[in-house]
């Protein structure tokens, strides 16, 4: 039987925005186990800071169980090579959030785009 994740792949999950004013949110982390539609992934929260809206790792680790079904998470599998403790979010030219490392690791995390007025 094929797997569609594995252990020790690592994942981005990022929450589907159903609403304009809903913020980004994200998780990284390691693949435990899965089987049958259901990740158990341990990793760390990223949320927007609501002063200066930059987007930072909380600090806890934590372990999700997520549903690759459920239709509200965006679930993307990063290079097995990447160094989790290495990766920053950081704020592009205008709305773009990028997930960086220090290895020249780069991913547009940006789930939309802006209308930009036409002269």
């Amino acid at each position: 039987m094929d797997m569609i994740l594995s252990p020790g792949e690592l994942v981005l999950i990022s929450h589907r925005r159903l609403f304009s004013e809903d913020v980004p949110r994200f998780f990284i982390g390691e693949v435990e186990a899965y089987s049958a539609g259901i990740a158990r992934v341990t990793g760390h929260s990223w949320l927007r800071e609501a002063v200066r809206g930059d987007i930072q790792r909380k600090p806890d680790r934590r372990t999700k169980i997520v549903s690759l079904a459920s239709g509200a998470l965006l679930i993307y599998v990063l290079p097995r090579d990447l160094n989790l403790g290495a990766l920053q979010m950081r704020q592009g030219k205008g709305q773009e959030v990028v997930l960086v490392d220090d290895a020249g690791f780069e991913m547009d995390l940006t789930d939309r785009r802006h209308a930009v007025a036409r002269l």
